[in-house]
């Protein structure tokens, strides 16, 4: 209360001082506020780099992308591919007579003629490029396995460009450096992305894929 009024809203009482808006009889209260509850969180929208966010974290609890392959996987897949390229790449080099057998004075003599140390590294290569490079992005040994080949920058496919540089790079280690191509099929072991050096190379990850 005060002997002068203090602002709007303060009245006049019968004993002649002023009172503050909130003292008087008929004073209202206004509503409270109501408080806003925050929207659901909602992820924004794809396609996100497989290996980052939005991966479950404190502050994004969801998660949206694909679940890196282990390496047990990736190693089943390759053993299973490289079978299977056997099977196909031995009949058409015995064919193309691309091995020389011959015994001379006691001497076994075996060696790969120039068909066939050019098509079974074709062959392979052709092998990856086609079906690592389809929209489906997986070899049949990545199909048995559950996995695929995705693009790091978007989780897409790869495309044929990059699937050819991928595959070629593989056989490159192998037929030219056989101890780098050792450590490139031992990468995933330590690496972040569990990727292989061909991967670096083409920008390629692999990942599980969502089975019903």
């Amino acid at each position: 209360m005060s002997d002068v009024s203090q602002g709007p809203g303060w009245w006049l009482a019968s004993d002649g001082r002023w009172y503050p808006p909130e003292s008087h009889p008929s004073f209202q209260p206004p509503p409270p506020t109501p408080t806003q509850s925050p929207p659901p969180f909602a992820a924004p929208p794809g396609p996100y780099p497989v290996g980052s966010a939005p991966y479950p974290t404190t502050s994004a609890p969801y998660s949206v992308s694909p679940t890196l392959a282990d390496y047990g996987q990736r190693l089943a897949g390759w053993l299973i591919d490289w079978v299977l390229l056997l099977v196909v790449s031995v009949p058409i080099s015995i064919l193309t007579h691309s091995y020389h057998y011959s015994h001379v004075s006691g001497t076994v003599n075996f060696r790969v003629g120039t068909p066939g140390a050019l098509l079974s590294p074709l062959i392979v290569i052709a092998y990856g490029t086609l079906l690592c490079g389809s929209t489906r992005g997986q070899t049949l040994g990545m199909m048995i396995m559950g996995t695929k080949a995705v693009k790091l920058s978007t989780g897409g496919p790869i495309g044929y460009g990059p699937a050819l540089g991928r595959a070629a790079f593989e056989m490159f280690l192998a037929i030219a450096f056989f101890v780098p191509w050792v450590i490139d099929m031992l990468f995933p072991l330590w690496d972040r992305q569990n990727q292989t050096l061909h991967d670096k190379v083409s920008g390629t990850v692999v990942v599980r894929v969502n089975r019903p």
